[in-house]
């Protein structure tokens, strides 16, 4: 079976705003990560992965198959939105049952399925809980096990951990990562280090369009060497910002460490610079290693 998405020239218009333009993606097997800031247009392209919205225009084949294959499609992906939520008054073990139940399970098949779901999420013990009782990032769980529990080959999760806290936003990656040993897991979110954590393959969505589409490490290539450390006083924090892209901020007291990025080494090129801006006080400035927020920082303040 073909594991893949393959998405071409798709476009996405509401009346006179658009909000996808010409998006071309292909999404391999594993997981992978969409990555943009808010109202970059990711939601609109998971709804439409997972035949929620119509595209205005364009060609999607999930696994093979054309999306206009609607019925086929839904049997094999499983969507967890961001505003998953269930009645209140239900526990865990009702909530999950009465979502099998609209999936099309018979009751042999739900009495199997059901407690091998929430044991997978580690919430089998929390069966009896109440819907309204649960956690954030048990409300999550119970939408992953909402999403996977009719065996699908595709799983969308728009933003899933937004919200939760530290702890549970680790054991929430850690169980997406499990599940996509043999599927397609497509993590969409505006949180960096969800994507870091997680995925090798990934792209970034820009007010509709892609601006990048590849690798972790082809997206680190692109600031390779530009990234520098440094300490400045700390009232010069907002002339240094006018000046650089300043991707990390610790202040301590009259004096901020910095991280910036810049085509040559800031303290070298603050001494043969000719142009009348701000003066800005550098120590020695370190070259360092780039993380993929200071690649994606880059990449949107260069677009």
């Amino acid at each position: 079976m073909d594991m893949s998405i393959e998405i071409r020239n798709l476009t996405k218009n509401y009346g006179r705003k658009q909000a996808l333009w010409d998006v071309n993606l292909s999404i391999p097997q594993g997981m992978f990560g969409l990555l943009g800031p808010n109202g970059a247009g990711k939601t609109t392209l998971m709804k439409i992965l997972t035949t929620l919205v119509k595209k205005t225009k364009g060609e999607v084949r999930i696994c093979g198959e054309p999306l206009e294959n609607s019925r086929k499609i839904r049997n094999m992906t499983g969507y967890l939105p961001q505003d998953f939520s269930m009645y209140g008054n239900m526990n865990a073990y009702e909530a999950l049952d009465y979502l099998a139940v609209l999936s099309g399970m018979n009751k042999a098949e739900r009495k199997v399925k059901v407690p091998q779901m929430l044991e997978k999420v580690n919430l089998l013990e929390k069966r009896k809980v109440k819907v309204r009782a649960m956690s954030g990032g048990m409300k999550r769980r119970l939408g992953i096990a909402q999403a996977i529990i009719h065996d699908p080959k595709v799983i969308v999760v728009d933003e899933p951990t937004a919200g939760l806290d530290p702890e549970e936003r680790v054991r929430f990656r850690n169980l997406l990562c499990e599940i996509a040993k043999d599927r397609i897991v497509l993590l969409s979110t505006h949180i960096v280090g969800d994507i870091e954590a997680t995925c090798e393959n990934i792209a970034i969505l820009n007010q509709g369009e892609i601006c990048f589409q590849g690798k972790v490490t082809e997206l680190l290539s692109l600031v390779e060497g530009k990234v520098y450390r440094t300490e400045i006083a700390a009232a010069d924090l907002e002339k240094t910002k006018e000046r650089y892209l300043v991707t990390g901020i610790l202040t301590t007291g009259s004096t901020a460490n910095i991280k910036i990025i810049s085509d040559q080494n800031p303290f070298l090129q603050e001494k043969i610079s000719e142009e009348k801006l701000p003066e800005v006080k550098f120590s020695a400035a370190k070259q360092v290693k780039p993380d993929v927020e200071d690649a994606y920082m880059y990449l949107m303040h260069k677009k």
